[in-house]
């Protein structure tokens, strides 16, 4: 048995809140000018369907496969992708207490 099992829908629900900052965050950071979408493929949906559209796609994607597979991802792999998300937000939030260059 996983030993984060007893949390596996709290760090679904973080997770979830966690892709909502990123795109928040992002958003913010692109409309202030103070630094850029580091992923190719958002910045290519990005060119494609304007930057809100652009970002949140891959957002809806990731939290649909999330909500889908929740029963069946073992809960330290949600562990990790919040660390990770956090690590994310917490590099837009510096991006967004930036000045302008």
């Amino acid at each position: 048995m996983d030993a984060f099992t007893p949390y596996l829908m709290p760090l679904v629900y973080a997770l979830l809140v966690l892709q909502a900052l990123d795109l928040a965050t992002t958003l913010y950071v692109l409309r202030k000018g103070t630094g850029a979408e580091g992923n190719p493929l958002a910045r290519k949906l990005m060119a494609w369907f304007g930057p809100e559209l652009g970002l949140a796609l891959p957002k809806i994607a990731l939290a649909g496969a999330i909500w889908t597979f929740r029963a069946s991802t073992p809960a330290w792999a949600y562990s990790l992708l919040c660390v990770m998300y956090v690590v994310i937000v917490a590099n837009n939030l510096k991006f967004a207490l930036r000045t302008k260059p």
